[in-house]
């Protein structure tokens, strides 16, 4: 099976893509007319409200919201609404993740997917300068060339920038469990 597979999945591929693409659209379509009704705007809603509440209360959403002073930058955007908090690890590593994942996704579609990444990397350089800016400051760049390059797409930025950040963190707690295992001669 996995021989087949492997030997189909080249002449089947730009099926699936059309296949996944209908499917999608399809989704959206449907997404769309729901969400238009009064049951589809009340559940969007109590998604959508605790994402709006959280960036009207911070400094940065009273600047955009009101004027109250100059803009916010798209930078201080970004910092609103991503987790940059440096105890929050798993948040940040699901959005690295995520991240990494859109950026990757261009290679679904290999001629319209080089068009997305021209847009696709300025966005991901703001996020990456959102949340690591404090430990590499130039992972941005990193970001931006990574993204916009044809073909570099598979090099995970953001999760570079995770992992440059937690590894420490994540070693020495390794070494502290291997220390807590020693084993104790038996007699």
């Amino acid at each position: 099976l996995l021989g087949l597979l492997a030997l189909g999945l080249p002449f089947l591929f730009p099926l699936i893509v059309v296949l996944l693409g209908a499917v999608g659209g399809a989704v959206a379509l449907g997404a769309g007319l729901y969400f238009s009704t009064k049951n589809g705007r009340n559940k969007i809603g109590m998604v959508v409200a605790p994402l709006i509440t959280t960036v009207i209360r911070t400094s940065t959403g009273q600047r955009l919201m009101y004027e109250t002073g100059d803009r916010p930058s798209p930078k201080s955007l970004f910092e609103a609404v991503l987790p940059t908090n440096d105890n929050d690890m798993a948040s940040r590593l699901l959005v690295c993740l995520t991240i990494d994942m859109i950026g990757s996704s261009s290679y679904l579609l290999p001629i319209v997917g080089e068009a997305f990444d021209l847009s696709w990397a300025p966005i991901q350089a703001l996020a990456v300068s959102a949340m690591f800016d404090h430990v590499m400051p130039s992972l941005k760049y990193i970001a931006f060339v990574e993204e916009i390059l044809p073909f570099t797409d598979i090099i995970p930025s953001a999760t570079m920038g995770w992992i440059r950040q937690y590894s420490p963190l994540l070693l020495d707690k390794a070494q502290e469990i291997v220390h807590d295992l020693t084993l104790v001669p038996q007699k």
